[in-house]
């Protein structure tokens, strides 16, 4: 993707301004103050933008972190805004521009598959998304290629370059393509995502959301086109993943997709890994023992859940649950977790009450995992577990 040939090293003051705008915006106490605190902030972030200016963003991120209440959520909210969505003038006046994402929660035996979309599915995924998805006045244009996480663009200059390009491809009433080599090789690992990217185009004012278009409240309608999306949507994006247990999550706009699928990924993949390990091992879930520990480092930061066979000590699979916004030690998170492993079966679930250091492999990186025992330890499949050469993390 092209990229702006200079780039200026930015200092303090750009990010301290970025900071003060947002500061303004969060502590205002009027529509008319917000107004004018979006407009000099939106004005700001837009340049740097431009710029390909990535260290102010970043820089203004981090000091927001510091700042008093709601600022780094103000600064964060016009940042993604204005890297997956711009304006456009035409004739017919203003289009509006959006990033998007179509999530997939997927696991399986073998590696899943990135893969570029042939034409006739790729046709067939669009029909549905313009069917069930968005409203009847949007125009839309998807990138050829099945994405893992690590294969979307890394800043937000790279995904507003990718929206750019996608706003080109509606003109000319075309899909993008995506070379496969200029991707990076996606991991191997048990349960991940895959992602449908595209950008959808609406007259400015417009509504551009399916649910915008329907009478029942918001979060029905909502679960109604999550509903058919997952029949309909399905059954075109069904044949990229054969031989791969897989869930649709709501497409949206580029950033709030993403984090709804990250959160959906932690319930999924418990019950996930439970059906993985049923299917390498022959292991009925009664016979699967669950250890839940709280992992540390400044704070309580994630849990991890090792899994263990029988009597055996030895962890062979685990999967992390990470904290996210206000979850803490003092909030239900473990009794959810509880519940999701008594709905796959599983026969023993032990919640060790001692904090636990996050701990990962020296050598490859990945995390260890609690036993019943308190060990925090590599997961190793069994020997002869009936599976390829996958990761467990």
């Amino acid at each position: 993707m092209p990229r702006a040939p200079f780039r200026r090293k930015s200092g303090a003051r750009e990010a301290n301004q970025l900071v003060r705008l947002a500061e303004g915006l969060a502590s205002s106490k009027s529509r008319a103050e917000d107004v004018y605190w979006e407009r000099e902030l939106q004005s700001a972030v837009t340049q740097h933008l431009e710029n390909n200016d990535e260290e102010a963003i970043n820089r203004a991120l981090d000091k927001a972190h510091d700042a008093p209440d709601a600022t780094f959520d103000a600064l964060a909210d016009m940042v993604e805004s204005l890297t997956e969505s711009i304006v456009l003038d035409s004739e017919t006046g203003p289009q509006r521009v959006t990033l998007f994402c179509a999530p997939i929660l997927v696991w399986g035996r073998s590696k899943i598959p990135t893969r570029t979309i042939p034409k006739q599915q790729l046709q067939d995924i669009a029909v549905q998304l313009s069917a069930h998805v968005f409203s009847s006045k949007v125009k839309i244009a998807l990138v050829d290629y099945l994405f893992a996480p690590d294969q979307l663009p890394h800043s937000y200059s790279a995904s507003r370059e990718l929206l750019q390009l996608l706003a080109e491809s509606i003109r000319e009433r075309k899909h993008l393509t995506m070379p496969p080599e200029s991707l990076e090789e996606a991991p191997d690992v048990v349960c991940d995502m895959r992602m449908i990217v595209g950008a959808f185009q609406v007259t400015e004012g417009e509504p551009f959301y399916a649910w915008q278009e329907m009478t029942t409240p918001v979060e029905e309608a909502r679960q109604t086109c999550l509903g058919v999306w997952r029949t309909q949507g399905g059954n075109a994006i069904k044949p990229l993943l054969v031989g791969f247990p897989h869930e649709l999550t709501l497409p949206r706009s580029f950033f709030a997709a993403c984090r709804d699928a990250d959160l959906a990924s932690r319930a999924y993949s418990i019950g996930a890994s439970v059906s993985f390990l049923e299917a390498v091992t022959g292991i009925t879930p009664d016979k699967i023992v669950a250890t839940i520990g709280g992992c540390w480092g400044n704070g309580l930061e994630e849990y991890r859940i090792g899994f263990t066979l029988g009597d055996s000590e030895e962890v062979v699979h685990g999967c992390v649950w990470p904290l996210v916004s206000d979850e803490g030690d003092d909030t239900p998170v473990v009794d959810e977790i509880e519940s999701l492993l008594r709905a796959a079966n599983v026969g023993t679930i032990v919640h060790l009450e001692e904090q636990l250091p996050l701990e990962f492999c020296d050598d490859c990186g990945a995390p260890h995992f609690p036993n019943r025992e308190g060990e925090m330890l590599h997961a190793h499949l069994p020997e002869e577990a009936n599976t390829g050469s996958m990761h467990l993390h």
